[in-house]
């Protein structure tokens, strides 16, 4: 197999293994309630009493958002495996090899489109902007996209003083009620994209991934549990305990297994000894 084609199929193994997060987030498994957020119904009151304007909507809490935040940011920065336009190339790269009809390529490049228009960089999604004027000072005024990568990269994900200083003024409201659109469309993108590489893996287009489709990728029990070995050992008498063996060496006397020291204390459930119980009549 070809170099390119290697890191065509490790950018994918990458993007299954992270999509598949993405699709497994609680926000993610509600279709309706996204198509609600990405898309926000503003109610409009008006006072015509005082000519006051408000705008209400309904977001879901802050915490959920920036987990989903979290997860999708892998597949917004260019330096990563996950990198949309990197997937999006390795997609398009199989699609064309195996000549798939022009129907399925045109799909392939309009959800490329689609995640072109995300750009952290820029100001406007052209949606909507904020404009703020305290006092005499001058009127301050930010679009709705930087304004959301804001509160992503300077109150989520990173902490970055320049992006949080660009929407300060405006307060972590604005900057969320920005995000949250921004972080659902990601969310989706991903979930669209996801699709599009197990179908054309399911169809042979793509070639195989390996396990990526099966592997564990969220935890998601209330409990933890692991069977493994447990030692234990006795103070010394300086009040310490006996030197613990390095990486890969086995314990020494002074370590006894978990079985030594409590195993005699379990009350065998041997069958064997057990008496067997009456039966009983009718």
């Amino acid at each position: 197999m070809a170099d390119h084609e290697e890191r065509y199929l490790s950018t994918l193994r990458a993007f299954v293994l992270r999509a598949r997060r993405i699709r497994a987030h609680s926000l993610s498994k509600d279709a309706a309630l996204l198509q609600k957020l990405v898309n926000p119904t503003v109610t409009v009151q008006l006072n015509p009493e005082n000519g006051e304007t408000t705008l209400t909507w309904t977001l879901p809490p802050e915490e959920q958002v920036e987990s989903a935040a979290a997860r999708v940011r892998p597949l917004i920065l260019n330096d990563e495996d996950t990198f949309h336009a990197k997937v999006m190339n390795a997609i398009s790269y199989f699609a064309n090899k195996a000549k798939l009809p022009e129907v399925n390529i045109e799909s392939i490049r309009a959800l490329k489109q689609q995640w072109a228009r995300v750009n952290p960089k820029a100001d406007s999604n052209g949606y909507y902007e904020v404009r703020v004027q305290s006092n005499d000072d001058p009127e301050t005024q930010i679009g709705d996209n930087a304004l959301a990568f804001s509160w992503i990269y300077g109150d989520v994900v990173h902490a970055d003083p320049e992006r949080r200083a660009q929407g300060q003024v405006f307060g972590v409201d604005e900057r969320y009620r920005a995000a949250v659109p921004v972080v659902v469309r990601l969310l989706m993108l991903g979930m669209t994209t996801l699709t599009f590489v197990e179908t054309l893996h399911a169809n042979g287009t793509i070639p195989d991934l390996g396990n990526v489709f099966d592997e564990d990728v969220v935890y998601d029990e209330a409990t933890s549990a692991v069977k493994t070995h447990v030692y234990l050992a006795e103070y010394g008498e300086d009040g310490k305990l006996p030197e613990a063996p390095a990486m890969g060496e086995e314990f020494g006397e002074d370590w006894k297994s978990f079985q030594e020291v409590f195993g005699a204390l379990v009350p065998s459930h041997d069958a064997e000894d057990e008496e067997p119980a009456e039966e009983q009549g009718a």
